[in-house]
């Protein structure tokens, strides 16, 4: 589908509302988030490779083999950007909650696990407002076009792990997506006999698939893993509303049924673990090239690519040690080629991480993770993001519902 409102977006200067995100979002499905949680983002990790024993990798099941307690995970993710474009820079912000995921570890002995939750994998908020005029031969006109783009996609999952040998592991997951997007576009002229029109489009998204997962250990202190998210059909129900402010009404039009195809997610790493420390490489692909969903002109979709170079090191819950040394560390570093050329720029995002692994008491961790980094370039119909990523990661474990011993 070939949705033109978009075409025109990032052909000149911006105004901002302060509401809003990344303005590259508005293109596709939005930016991805396959991973979730301060852990991986204080590591600039995708999850794939990232060992720990109180993560909850939504990209690679089998790594939840690794977890020795049941817990319950939620967190807020916080964002702040400065959009710049050739003649001026505004900032915008927003927030999302993270979801709430819970793992059951069923057997440590065996390394069986289940995990069940639901997270945002995509997120879609951007702000923009572009001057336009029309020339009249006796008079010309001026305002504004202005656009607003939210929603995204969450999945829901359920999934299991088992640790099939003392240097194998393996996981598997159902994913059902659902989601919402909105786009409202507003177009007014600074003309006393003219007239605001509004266009809402809304669109109600669903589908399902897999994700499975592996490890492997050659040797003691070595890890490799892959994971693959199978290509996901996708069923849109789709609203366009107009709505006009002098009239007091609105014509709705209500699409058929959509469908479209969200690709697939390949990702591999290489873990070196030893004791608290793990240092990790990993790599992710996912083909874009055929996604037939919130298109433009000035826009071409291609392979997303991502490496993401991280050292982490564990909390240790309880104990006999002094609170700094039960403290966990994490950083990292991240480059992607976005899977959309505009203008026919490739777009290219670069991020450094750090994160904290604070425990509180004998059974609850907060983890606390900042990124920062910079996506596009400033230059002639392009937009450069300077961002700000804030994740914070509250899990708690079984030994929070232990009854309490009476005397």
């Amino acid at each position: 589908m070939k949705w033109s409102p978009l075409g025109g977006i990032m052909l000149v200067g911006m105004l901002a509302w302060a509401q809003g995100g990344s303005n590259y979002s508005v293109f596709g499905v939005g930016d991805l988030h396959p991973s979730v949680g301060a852990l991986y983002d204080g590591a600039a990790s995708i999850g794939v490779a990232l060992v720990s024993e109180s993560g909850i990798s939504t990209v690679n099941p089998a790594l939840w083999t690794f977890v020795r307690s049941t817990r319950l995970q939620g967190g807020y993710r916080f964002r702040q950007q400065a959009i710049s474009s050739p003649t001026e820079t505004r900032a915008q912000n927003n927030g999302k909650v993270e979801g709430l995921l819970a793992i059951f570890a069923i057997d440590t002995a065996q390394g069986w696990s289940a995990s069940i939750g639901f997270y945002p994998l995509s997120s879609v908020n951007a702000a923009v407002a572009v001057p336009i005029e029309a020339r009249l031969p006796q008079d010309s006109l001026d305002g504004s076009y202005r656009m607003l783009a939210t929603g995204g996609i969450t999945v829901a999952h359920l999934g299991a792990a088992t640790q099939l040998s003392s240097n194998f592991g393996l996981g598997v997951t159902f994913r059902y997506h659902f989601g919402l997007f909105r786009t409202e576009r507003v177009t007014e002229l600074h003309d006393p006999w003219s007239a605001p029109d509004t266009l809402t489009i809304t669109d109600w998204l669903s589908g399902a698939g897999l994700a499975v997962g592996s490890w492997y250990r050659p040797l003691p202190e070595w890890l490799l893993t892959i994971a693959l998210t199978t290509p996901v059909q996708m069923s849109t129900q789709q609203l366009w509303r107009y709505s006009f402010s002098h009239t007091y009404s609105d014509t709705t039009l209500k699409w058929s049924e959509l469908r479209w195809q969200l690709p697939a997610l390949v990702a591999a790493g290489v873990a070196y673990q030893r004791e608290r420390t793990t240092a990790t490489i990993e790599l992710g692909y996912s083909n874009f090239r055929s996604l037939a969903y919130r298109q433009a002109r000035s826009v071409s979709l291609q392979p997303l690519y991502r490496i993401s170079l991280s050292i982490h090191r564990a909390p240790r819950i309880g104990g006999r040690r002094s609170y700094w040394q039960q403290i966990g560390v994490s950083a990292g570093a991240s480059w992607q080629q976005l899977y959309y050329r505009v203008h026919g720029h490739l777009i290219s995002e670069y991020a450094f991480a750090s994160g904290l692994g604070l425990p509180l008491g004998t059974a609850a961790l907060l983890e606390i993770a900042c990124q920062t980094g910079v996506r596009g370039k400033r230059a002639p119909q392009l937009l450069r993001e300077w961002f700000g990523r804030f994740t914070f990661t509250l899990s708690i474990s079984e030994q929070w519902f232990l009854p309490s011993h009476r005397r």
